[in-house]
This record gives structure tokens, C-alpha cells and sequence, in this order.
């Protein structure tokens, strides 16, 4: 049986979109998987490159443009653009004969085989979702109580058939245009005010976000509920789906990236058109680090020359 898997990118997300689905398809070979691809906007040599991806992987898949002004006033910060409330259109823009759908976002990779996960049982549920972590206090601020569980977006296994009788695209533009600046989280916020009380939780193992390594710190009380201490070591150590939530050098496309799991990033990335791309920002990451130094220790051109070599820069 085919899969749908459907994926929300812009132009720059590309790249990671087909590392992405490289580390699906590589996990799980034998699994028949058709692709949707959500964009507003998308060079040709992007899209080609994604295309060849695809054909050489021998996957059935299709674009599914979306217009720029479906979100136009809806709020983005920090490293999200417009593309994160694609999610938000699924269920008008599949067929209506597709009823259930996994959504992957792009900055994630897969270790192992999906087959536990797709068979999870939602028919009565709008959707499965990992618990967001580190965001126990955050529900009241969207108007949710106190103990509500909230899910992270990045990876939805969802039910169709809910999203469409709940009227989640209609609804959710209509929550944007109220209400913009409650929703810190974007769409994420949306999702969770609309379809609170009615999804699964799934295992961490599924979606292992940043946040679990500082399990004293910031995982909340509701995480502590609603898991136990071997599915925080399986999701640290040995995740299925690894998530890098975050911007800036959070993300394993960028110099600096400390996370455990960056490197298989890197492998998948190298079984792309994009193998060749270079990590961003060494420049301003290295004179980060340097300012950093010369702060710290007081130190000045001293740090700068030991720095010299990696910098090109002499003071």
C-alpha cells in the first residue's frame, strides 16, 4: 500500500527537504511512498534538482503550488517563513480520496523504519503528534488550560477525514486573521487551539526534539506525565526520527551545529544534488566565537591571532 507523505518547503528549504526523504526512503526500503510537496515558491533549478532526487529514487510524487497571498498577513519571526502554515492546507489540497497522511518537516531525519508509527491506530483521533518539548507553561497563553498536553508540529501523523470535518483550513485562516499576534508559534499555535483534546500522543522516539538532553531543566512536568525515563534515554540515544528544532546553529546545515545526530544529516546529504553545498555561516560563526573569547577573557588581539588561521584575519 502507498504511503502519502506530505512536505511544506519554499526555496530554501529544498535542500534539506530531499535530505529529508532521502533518509526515509534509505530506512525504508521496501515501503511504496507517494510524495506532495507544498511550496509557494520554488526556482526551476530547485524543483529540477528535487525532481531528479525523486525519479532516481523511483518515487511517485507531485508540486502542489500554493498562492503567496493565501497567508500573506499571517506572523513569521525569527528563521520560519510563510511556508510553516502550508500544514494548514492539506486537507484542501490532497485529493479527497487520500485520508490519511504522514507530514514530515524538512529539518528531520529518519534512522529507522516508519512501519510502528504508520501503523498506529487514529481513526478516532484528528491526529498522533510527539508532545512539544520544554512547553508546560505555555498553553494558557493561547488560551488553553493549564494541563493541556501541546504537540509539536514537525511531525504529524494525520487523519484527513477529522482535519476535513473540523474544517481546519477554513477555521484556521480565520483564527490568523483574529487573533495574529497570540500565535508565537505559528501555525503550531493554530493546530493546537484548534484540534486540542482530540490527538494521540506518540512515543518521543518519533519526533526526539533538543529539548529532551536537558531533561532537569526544560521538560516539562507534562512530558514527565506522560513518559517514562526509557523512552528519554531511547529518544536520546537511539531516536527513530531525529528533529532539529531551532534556528541559526540548532539547524546541522549550519557551522557550529553541536547536536549528536548532525553528521547523519551530513551522510544523507551527500546522496542528494546538494552534496556539494557548504555548511553556512563559518565567517560570522568564527568571528562569533572570536568576540565571544575576546569578551570572556579580555584577552583581545591576542585571540585574534591565535584565531588567525581559521579566520584569515591578523590583527
Amino acid at each position: 500500500m502507498s504511503i502519502s507523505i506530505v512536505c511544506t518547503i519554499d526555496e530554501k528549504y529544498a535542500q534539506h527537504c530531499a535530505v529529508m526523504l532521502s533518509s526515509l526512503f534509505s530506512n525504508n526500503p521496501q515501503q511504496d511512498f507517494n510524495v506532495h510537496i507544498i511550496t509557494d515558491s520554488i526556482s526551476s533549478r530547485e524543483m529540477e534538482k528535487l525532481k531528479l532526487f525523486l525519479d532516481k529514487n523511483k518515487k511517485s510524487f507531485e508540486f502542489i503550488s500554493i498562492s503567496k497571498d493565501t497567508f500573506r498577513n499571517a506572523p513569521v519571526t525569527h528563521h520560519v517563513s510563510i511556508a510553516t502554515y502550508f500544514r494548514l492546507c492539506i486537507p484542501e489540497v490532497l485529493p479527497p480520496n487520500i485520508n490519511r497522511v504522514l507530514f514530515i518537516d524538512s529539518d528531520i531525519v529518519i534512522r529507522k523504519p516508519i512501519t510502528p508509527l504508520l501503523n498506529i491506530n487514529i481513526d478516532n483521533f484528528s491526529h498522533a503528534a510527539a508532545i512539544a518539548s520544554g512547553m508546560d507553561d505555555y498553553p494558557p497563553t493561547i488560551g488553553l488550560p493549564q494541563d493541556s498536553l501541546y504537540f509539536n508540529a514537525g511531525l504529524i501523523l494525520i487523519n484527513l477525514e477529522a482535519w476535513r470535518r473540523l474544517k481546519v483550513f477554513e477555521r484556521g485562516c480565520e483564527l490568523i486573521r483574529q487573533q495574529p499576534d497570540m500565535l508565537q508559534w505559528w501555525d503550531q499555535d493554530v493546530l493546537n487551539i484548534l484540534l486540542h483534546g482530540s490527538w494521540l500522543p506518540i512515543d518521543l522516539t518519533w519526533n526526539s526534539q533538543p529539548f529532551i538532553y536537558d531533561e532537569e531543566g526544560l521538560i516539562s512536568s507534562n512530558y514527565r506525565a506522560k513518559y517514562e525515563k526509557f523512552d528519554y534515554l531511547t529518544a536520546q540515544i537511539d531516536p527513530a526520527i531525529v528533529h532539529f528544532v531551532g534556528g541559526g546553529i540548532a539547524k546541522p546545515w549550519y557551522y557550529g551545529c553541536q547536536h549528536p545526530f548532525k553528521d547523519e544529516y551530513l551522510k544523507y546529504l551527500a546522496t542528494t544534488p546538494w552534496k556539494n553545498t557548504q555548511l553556512l555561516d563559518k565567517p560570522n560563526y568564527l568571528s562569533k566565537v572570536t568576540a565571544d573569547l575576546r569578551f570572556r577573557l579580555g584577552l583581545g588581539s591576542k585571540i585574534r591571532n591565535l584565531l588567525a588561521p581559521l579566520t584569515g584575519r591578523v590583527s
